[in-house]
């Protein structure tokens, strides 16, 4: 599993029939690969902060390979492997306007 910080704006979201969302971001910087967009899904039971439509902020995100890497299942105690590869949502942080120089976290 690989987790990568990036730069971005949300451009796009959607929510399936299951609850899980997926996130359209524009990358604002140099991406890992030099992708200009980065598509990621948000689980069902995921509690972070999801962000409005052209907010601009500091997405971070897991890398994770179907098959190999593991995640742990609450409701059986146990490590499970993640059945597909994909683009995970973790957390998103709004970009603070610099200039303000009062920033409070």
């Amino acid at each position: 599993m690989t987790t990568y910080t990036i730069e971005c704006t949300l451009i796009a979201k959607e929510c399936d029939s299951l609850n899980y969302q997926t996130l359209v971001f524009k990358n604002l910087e140099n991406a890992p690969f030099g992708h200009k967009y980065c598509m990621v899904v948000v689980f069902p039971n995921w509690e972070s902060r999801i962000p409005d439509i052209g907010e601009i902020g500091y997405l971070e995100y897991d890398e994770v390979e179907g098959g190999v890497d593991k995640y742990y299942d609450r409701t059986t105690c146990s490590m499970n492997k993640y059945n597909f590869s994909n683009l995970i949502f973790k957390k998103f942080i709004k970009k603070v306007d610099s200039s303000n120089k009062n920033i409070i976290l």
